[in-house]
């Protein structure tokens, strides 16, 4: 069975490419809670936000979970490639997780030398030198090209 097909039996609408909301036949629903997804394999996504399980969603539907698949199980060759396209992303998230927060860790610690320096020149406002290096420190910190925390890039 596909996804379009599944949409079609529960009455379902287009929310999007590949997504549908329908009312779940698993309880009594007088709003769309049951969100029907194709996968990127083909498969059946779905998810009741009322709560109902996937098992309780199909034994209504008189379906098994053999059903949620549009064709033949996976071959091992492909099972080992979607989990290896998934240990990259993964790996690749952690890798931008860990330079932003290097980033932030030297603009953190460029914030620290720009106050220290700017308490210092404010005791000693004729101090050229201590001005100079203050300067530097400033456009170095403004020079720093880092994403809020939390913001994606």
């Amino acid at each position: 069975m596909k996804a379009t097909e599944m949409a079609q039996c529960l009455g379902a609408r287009r929310t999007g490419t590949g997504k549908w909301q329908a009312r779940c036949p698993a309880h009594s629903d007088r709003s769309p809670s049951l969100s029907i997804r194709e996968g990127a394999d083909g498969r059946i996504l779905l998810h009741c936000f009322a709560g109902c399980t996937v098992p309780e969603i199909l034994a209504v539907l008189k379906l098994s979970s053999r059903d949620l698949f549009a064709g033949p199980p996976p071959t091992s060759e492909r099972v080992v490639a979607v989990m290896a396209d998934r240990e990259a992303r993964a790996r690749a998230a952690r890798a931008e997780r860990e330079a932003r927060r290097t980033a932030w860790d030297r603009v953190r610690k460029w914030e620290a030398i720009v106050g220290q320096i700017g308490v210092k020149l404010a005791l000693d406002p004729e101090n050229d030198a201590l001005g100079k290096v203050f300067h530097r420190a400033c456009d170095r910190l403004h020079d720093s090209d880092v994403a809020e925390p939390g913001a994606r890039p």
